[in-house]
């Protein structure tokens, strides 16, 4: 909703000499997951972009009312694909790198396959996070603007800090980054 960005569409804002929304999506199409989705608008100004780089575009009609419809989208999709996990990857945070997403499927790996990982900044557990197959009904019962906040209290962390784990909420925050620069991945 970029409620805090002013109105603005963060997504669209350049960070270097690419879209937001194109910098977290490449890194997540250097991954090696069987499916990647991106629930967006279609007619977003990243959407071609994000089409060539192997996504399928899920258009959420009920954005409006919270980012756990989105989370509610991606899940029920990984659930429809049979997937063992659902990775959530945040298109606001830009210099997640595919290093630090390694390591979060490395971790996961080495589970069980029921325990939860999440990224870690300053102790407190954040996307990127990959919630395993037995959480994916609880995922879709999510609501409000938390998304899976509340599942990601048990989760097993893989610290991360900044500029690795920074979202850009706000046009402060862009301005940040572009001090960091779009190269620090």
């Amino acid at each position: 909703q970029s409620r805090r960005f002013g109105g603005r569409d963060k997504l669209g804002a350049l960070l270097g000499d690419k879209m937001l929304g194109l910098h977290a999506a490449e890194t997540g199409a250097t991954s090696p997951f069987r499916h990647k989705l991106v629930i967006g608008s279609p007619d977003h100004p990243c959407a071609a972009q994000w089409s060539d780089l192997g996504y399928r575009i899920i258009a959420n009609e009920q954005a409006a009312m919270g980012q756990a419809t989105s989370v509610r989208l991606a899940a029920a999709s990984a659930i429809e694909a049979g997937a063992a996990a659902l990775c959530i990857m945040l298109a606001d945070m830009p210099f997640v790198t595919s290093d630090h997403i390694g390591r979060l499927m490395k971790a996961f790996e080495t589970t069980d396959g029921t325990t939860i990982l999440a990224s870690s900044r300053n102790g407190l557990a954040m996307p990127p996070a990959i919630f395993p197959h037995r959480t994916l009904e609880t995922l879709l019962a999510l609501e409000g603007d938390a998304g899976a906040r509340t599942l990601l209290e048990d989760a097993q962390l893989i610290a991360g800090d900044d500029p690795l784990l920074m979202d850009i909420d706000s046009e402060a925050d862009l301005a940040q980054a572009h001090i960091m620069g779009p190269g620090v991945q």
